[in-house]
Formats: structure tokens, sequence, C-alpha cells
């Protein structure tokens, strides 16, 4: 019961503790009347006996008290997580195209002259229905309606895994990259003329034999000259969906974990290694949605947990003289005047590193109830926010412990990952496991003959 009110209470207490123009005397002044203790109290009460469980209460009795409101995660940006969690990039992928354009005009015929249905802005996805021309696209919008796109504003999704078969689809296929193109009765200039390709005009020629091509034309076969003819190929977007992304997860309280980080980075820089952030990692992301970019080899991402003021300043100060950026993660119930400053944060953010959330109270996210971890998850991100001016992307779960019911609470509170102490080999892992990457835990002890085998590296 107590811990529980000092739960509710403490966001509270580190908001005025964080204010800068706050004083220790107006800090020591503040009470609460007998009246709101009776309705802290009765509230709890309530929740201990199941008559109400939900978070929404708790996050507006915590609403009550502190005067902020918990951090309420933009749909959009939901809906990015999602799909930057999607392995394969969802069940319909078959046929999916995005614009890769700033816009593109969607039209009710495939001419430039035709009239202009809607406008679709990058990233907007549409269902591609059949290719009238190479230069249009006739597609179904995520509404329902069906226009036409141009084809060079566009592009088709894949993984690594499907664009082969993609591109078969695609084999044999070609375009008239001409005004025009005359279709003759034999391979010859002077041979009677059939007709005309037009320009754009998607052909699949029986055969291709030195300048001519041989095809199907109005029920009789025809010859054009292959001089004029291009491969057909939509462009791709192709999206990374394994990662070889080893996570050192060190602990910050460890005594003599600075020293061993310096001589860890020593290592790391001599093996080639180079080190990014989660940030950074979530922007190589964003950009994958864009272009086929791969997460390159022999990145190694450095996180820091257990942190207090002393050890905090520590290992900034290793990384500083390395020149290294790692990403750190706070227990927000230790920033204040007696713990981590404020100050200390901020200057983490200046000086390119990644700040995420340790949780508030830094308490085993298994045992606290739906309601509880809510309020650790949603509170601590505000904080971050709030000192930081950035996204809070990532918690790492204190102690590690995590299960499907508190990776569920992470995913509603607006996290796009967690870090866990489970590690893989080499640090391996897809789309799905955001929430849950794997990650060494590193020691003072830990050896260069143990870091190789976490990282993967040969003998």
């Amino acid at each position: 019961m107590i811990r529980r009110l000092f739960l509710f209470l403490s966001p509270f207490l580190l908001l005025l503790a964080a204010c800068s123009r706050a004083s220790e005397e107006e800090f020591d002044e503040f009470s609460f009347t007998a009246e709101e203790m009776e309705e802290i109290s009765s509230r709890i009460d309530a929740i201990e006996n199941q008559q109400t469980g939900s978070a929404a209460l708790i996050v507006e009795m915590e609403e009550q008290l502190t005067g902020t409101k918990t951090v309420v995660l933009d749909v959009a940006q939901a809906e990015q997580f999602t799909s930057l969690r999607s392995v394969g990039m969802g069940p319909t992928t078959e046929n999916m195209f995005r614009v890769t354009n700033a816009f593109v005009n969607v039209r009710t015929a495939p001419s430039v002259q035709a009239e202009k249905m809607e406008e679709l802005t990058k990233g907007d996805q549409m269902k591609l229905l059949s290719f009238p021309n190479a230069a249009w696209a006739e597609v179904e919008l995520m509404n329902g309606r069906k226009g036409f796109v141009n084809v060079g504003y566009i592009a088709e999704m894949a993984t690594e895994q499907t664009l082969p078969e993609l591109k078969k689809k695609y084999e044999g296929q070609y375009y008239v990259d001409f005004a025009f193109l005359n279709v003759r009765a034999s391979p010859t200039s002077q041979g009677q003329k059939l007709g005309e390709l037009l320009s754009n005009q998607i052909v699949k020629p029986l055969a291709i034999h030195d300048k001519w091509a041989r095809l199907a034309f109005e029920g009789k076969e025809g010859f054009v000259s292959a001089e004029y003819l291009r491969p057909f190929l939509p462009a791709f977007i192709v999206r990374q969906e394994q990662f070889a992304l080893p996570i050192l997860r060190y602990r910050g309280d460890e005594m003599g974990i600075a020293d061993a980080l310096v001589k860890h980075l020593a290592f790391l820089k001599a093996s080639g290694k180079t080190m990014m952030t989660l940030r950074e990692f979530y922007e190589l992301l964003l950009t994958q949605e864009e272009r086929d970019v791969r997460l390159p080899p022999d990145i190694v991402l450095l996180a820091f947990s257990d942190l207090d003021e002393t050890s905090l300043k520590d290992i900034a100060d290793a990384l500083r003289a390395t020149g290294i950026h790692a990403t750190f993660f706070l227990e927000t119930g230790k920033i204040g005047p007696n713990g981590i400053s404020t100050q200390t944060v901020q200057t983490l953010i200046a000086n390119g590193h990644d700040v995420g959330s340790a949780g508030h109270s830094g308490d085993d996210l298994r045992a606290l109830t739906n309601a509880e971890i809510t309020l650790e998850l949603s509170q601590s991100k505000q904080i971050l926010h709030d000192l930081t001016g950035k996204d809070v992307l990532a918690i790492a779960y204190p102690g590690g412990g995590m299960n499907d019911r508190v990776i569920e609470q992470a995913n509603a509170a607006g996290y796009l990952f967690g870090l866990t102490l489970t590690p893989s080999a080499g640090g391996t892992f897809n789309r799905s496991q955001f929430l849950q990457l794997p990650a060494s835990s590193i020691s003072s002890s830990t050896t260069e003959a143990t870091l190789k085998v976490l990282l993967g590296i040969l003998q």
C-alpha cells in the first residue's frame, strides 16, 4: 500500500524537484490536506480490491495530483511504429506500392490531362491493379478508390526474401522507348507494316534475335526494332528484416565499470567496430521505408542503465575521450537535486548521446499491475521528453524483467524498442523483436575473450 502510494506521488515530487526555480524551502512546505489523502487512499483501495483496475483511473488521479498530462502517443507515430515492427511489411505486401515522391496525383485515367481525384504524399500506400503502360499504374487506394498514378513516383514494397520472386514477375517484359514503333511482317525495315506500338507500351517478345524482336500482334506475329525496347521493371523499396546488431548493456552502478569501459572501447575500435545509438538505428529504419539501405556490418550498440550522477559522469567522460556516442537509460525517480541533475541529462543530449527510460522507480515491471506499469512507463517517458525535448523511443526493462504483459504495456505506452538482458548469438534479431531486443550484460570483469564471443568475432 505504501509503496503504491509512493509510486503515485513520486512523479509529482520529482517534477517539483526538477524545476530549476523551485527552492528547497518550497519543496519542504508541500503537503496534502487530510481530504486529499483520504481521496488518494480510497482510490488506491478501490484498485487493490479490483473495483477498478483501469489505467484510466490511475492516469486521472495522477493528473489531478501533478497537474500534468501523461504521454499520449500520436496515432500516426503509433501506426509508424507498428509498421516498423512488422515482419514482411504485413500480410498484404503482395502488389503493395508506396509513394516515393513528395506527392503524386491520382487521376481518373492514365494521362496528365485526366481529372485529378486525390493527392497522395510520400509514404502513402496503394495496391497495384495493373500497368496500362510503363508510365502509369492503375491502383486501388487504401480508402478503396481506384485511379491512376505516375509510375516514376511509386515503388513496390519488398523484403530481401521476396525481392527475387517479385522481379520474376517482370522477366521478359519490355516497353517502347520512343514516340512510336512500327510493327512489320518480317525482320527488316522494308517489311510490310502491320501497325504501331505506342510510346511506353509494354510488350513481352516471343524472342529477340540480333536487332529484331518477334512478338504477338493483333492475332499475328510481327517484328519490331529491339533498339527501341527497354526492360520494364518498377522501382523497389527493399526493407531489411533481419539485423545483426550486438547490444552491450552495462550496469553503471558496478564498481570499476568506467575503467573497464575504457579498455572495452579500445578493444572495440581495434576490432573495427563502429558504435551506434538506438536513435541512429531508428533513423536508419525510417530511411529503409524509403529506399534500399542496410545496417552496415560491424556495428555495436552501447547501452548503460542502473546509473547515478557519479557513474553517469564517469561513463560520459570515458565516451567523450573516444568520441563515441551511446544510449543511456535513466530511472526518472533518480533525477533531481539529490540524484542525477537535469543539467547532466541535457548535457548528454547536447553531446550527441541518446536517452531512454529505465522506468521511474526501477521496480521489476513483471511484479506490477497493468495500471502500475502504465504509470511507470508513461510518466518516465513524459519526464524524459520534457527534459530532453525528444521523443523517448526505448525502455530498458529494469533488471531485464519482461513478459508478454509488460511488452504489451510498453507498446501501448508508445515505445518502439525494449531492451532485455537476454543475449543472442552475434546480436541477431528481426523486426518483431524490437520490444524485446537481445542485450548482453557487461560487467567490469568481462574479458576481451567474452566480448569476442558476444560480438561473433571469430578466433
